[in-house]
């Protein structure tokens, strides 16, 4: 006959299943000049410290990697903080110091605001920009302009044509 304690574990056999520990820390963000309590795992702590701190994590870490809206939203507030330079505006020695230590990560204000931003907000933006690029003049100011020109052309009157084109 069996032993009981031979049986147990075969009848109970559970599916072992992993799950990351995530744990909530509080870490600083030095060009942002806050402290965030933000839900890590071990892992990511581990690459924090490697990287010498959440800022340079977060800045040399590619956008795929990071695999989170946080750290996507971060990246694009300090890339815009950085451009800016408005990072601690009450003390203009710390804010040289700091942007001369993560100055290799400045990029031009238009692409930094675009880092990061989810699939529908992007849409939005675009849409949003299109629209005040091609925003429609009505067709009576054009006409207008054109009257006036014919008129002045046959007068011999140019200049006031250039102040209409201007206005």
């Amino acid at each position: 006959m069996r032993k009981l304690s031979c049986i147990l574990p075969l009848l109970f056999r559970l599916p072992r299943i992993w799950r990351p520990q995530l744990k909530k820390r509080v870490l600083y963000s030095e060009i942002l000049d806050r402290w965030m309590v933000i839900t890590t795992t071990l892992r990511a702590l581990y690459l924090i410290d490697e990287a010498f701190g959440l800022d340079f994590y977060i800045l040399k870490t590619h956008e795929i990697d990071l695999c989170s809206r946080l750290a996507m939203t971060l990246k694009r507030e300090m890339l815009v903080a950085l451009v800016q330079k408005s990072l601690y505006p009450d003390n203009p020695v710390q804010r040289e110091k700091v942007y001369n230590k993560y100055k290799e990560f400045v990029i031009p204000l238009e692409e930094a605001e675009w880092v990061g931003l989810p699939m529908h907000e992007a849409v939005e933006k675009a849409k949003a920009i299109q629209a005040k690029q091609n925003e429609p003049a009505p067709l009576k100011d054009r006409y207008l302009i054109e009257l006036i020109s014919k008129l002045h052309i046959d007068a011999g009157n140019p200049p006031l044509l250039n102040e209409l084109n201007s206005s």
